[in-house]
């Protein structure tokens, strides 16, 4: 297996395909473990535990979108310095973001356990779901430490051009999770607390495997004297990763909003959304291997100094990513209602009322993904080359345009007002992520031009 990928040289297209391809075959792994793992829950353990699932999705995607966005800021550093071939720097700047990620997991994991409970009862969670939701969430916070190492570990080997190895041990993960449901849940009956349980181990072992994988990069190699104190780089890591956790957490904090509307419905409405959000990775498939694939070409061609590339790189990823996002409406449109229907059991009225609810917002999500994958590629492109401001800025839009659907526009929309949230969002950000992009971009190949470094 290649190690490592320059993606300074060669074809841009090749370059990008040959990186998304093994995250899209990831996404595929990973729906089909999403798919078997909610089955799980609403087959196994009943209608109940699937919206308690569901209610505190919020919860856990806060958890994750904050460490997301840590680890994605310090993904930059390590792609610009692999691009600028500093390895010395880059081993320093690998220990310090461990050094990082450690304590800032410990206090993640302090503030889910005590908070937990009294967000849950914020957001207005039923209450003949809640203790399921509350245990389901406990769990997930307590496992904050694996979930931290394994997303760094996972996206450093992302930076230095490899995106297999990650994509494998993700797959084993997946396959380890169900598994693990099914004994912790279907035979052991320990209900959403296995089910909890089992998605931490099968991150442990996910984790496990991208370290060693590690192991064989030599510019990965670290040593006592890389964890020694690095001011600089501490720095520049929270420069950068300090605005995007802040971003993603803002992101997930309109989720909370959003939640606490789709509990108002009712459980029945609650499991449907649930439903339909066990798909958005199908819809995303393209969309998330192209933002991944392009993060590590802009960063490393950034820090090449290869701005013309860049641009290039854009362009191939947006022709890509909108005809996917066509091919996934059709689908939408023809296999949805029964998506949803894989995913519940129960009384006839329920399961259709669930179905209804899901397979609407499954519709809505699928004919405006394109401004999603906008929104990211334009945010990778700006992350490469180490701007901060407008991908930061853009949480709030996306926070500040969903709590304009859910609080001001229900009594106008009634649910649509919920479906049309996470849209309303993606637009507003995806407008001042283009406009941003395009005046740095051009920022920084001026600079370029007169003979000046266009690092920050």
């Amino acid at each position: 297996m290649k190690k490592t990928t320059d993606m300074t040289q060669g074809k841009p297209l090749g370059l990008l395909l040959g990186f998304a391809a093994p995250l899209m075959v990831g996404s595929v792994c990973q729906l089909l473990y999403t798919t078997a793992d909610s089955a799980v829950v609403g087959r196994l353990l009943g209608v109940d535990a699937f919206a308690a699932v569901g209610a505190a999705g919020f919860l856990s995607m806060l958890l994750f979108c904050i460490i997301s966005g840590l680890i994605q800021g310090f993904t930059i550093l390590f792609a610009q310095l692999f691009g600028k071939k500093q390895w010395e720097t880059l081993r320093g700047a690998i220990a310090m973001a461990a050094l990082l990620s450690a304590g800032i997991g410990v206090l993640l994991t302090l503030l889910g356990l005590f908070c937990a409970e009294p967000v849950l009862a914020l957001t207005k969670t039923p209450e003949d779901i809640r203790p399921q939701a509350l245990v389901y969430v406990q769990w997930i916070f307590a496992g904050t430490l694996i979930t931290m190492a394994n997303r760094l570990s996972g996206m450093l080997l992302h930076a230095l051009g490899n995106s297999r190895a990650p994509v494998t041990g993700s797959i084993a993960s997946c396959v380890l999770n169900v598994a693990l449901d099914l004994l912790f849940a279907g035979v052991f009956h320990w209900g959403v607390a296995g089910v909890a349980a089992a998605t931490v181990l099968a991150q442990l072992a996910s984790c496990g495997y991208c370290l060693v994988q590690l192991r064989a990069i030599p510019q990965a190699q670290l040593s006592r004297q890389d964890f020694a104190a690095k001011p600089a780089l501490l720095r520049e890591l929270m420069r950068l990763g300090g605005p995007f956790a802040l971003r993603d957490g803002v992101i997930a904090i309109g989720g909370l909003f959003v939640q606490a509307a789709i509990n108002s419905y009712g459980k029945l409405f609650v499991a449907g959304m649930a439903a339909a959000e066990k798909y958005f990775g199908l819809l995303n498939i393209t969309g998330n291997a192209l933002e991944g694939a392009f993060s590590t070409y802009a960063a490393q061609n950034y820090g090449a100094s290869r701005m013309d590339r860049m641009q290039e790189g854009l362009r191939c990823s947006i022709r890509l990513a909108l005809i996917s996002a066509g091919i996934m409406d059709v689908l939408m449109l023809v296999l949805g209602r029964q998506l949803i229907g894989l995913l519940v059991s129960g009384e006839p009225q329920e399961v259709q009322a669930i179905t209804q609810a899901g397979y609407t917002y499954l519709l809505v999500m699928a004919l405006l993904i394109p401004l999603m994958f906008l929104l990211c590629l334009y945010r990778s492109g700006l992350q490469g080359m180490g701007s901060t401001f407008a991908p930061t800025l853009s949480g709030f839009v996306e926070l500040g345009l969903r709590l304009l659907s859910v609080l001001l526009l229900p009594g106008l929309l009634g649910r649509w007002a919920v479906y049309l949230a996470n849209p309303l969002g993606w637009l507003g950000a995806m407008l001042l992520l283009g406009i941003s992009y395009h005046k740095v971009y051009k920022k920084q190949a001026q600079a370029l031009g007169a003979g000046k470094k266009p690092f920050n």
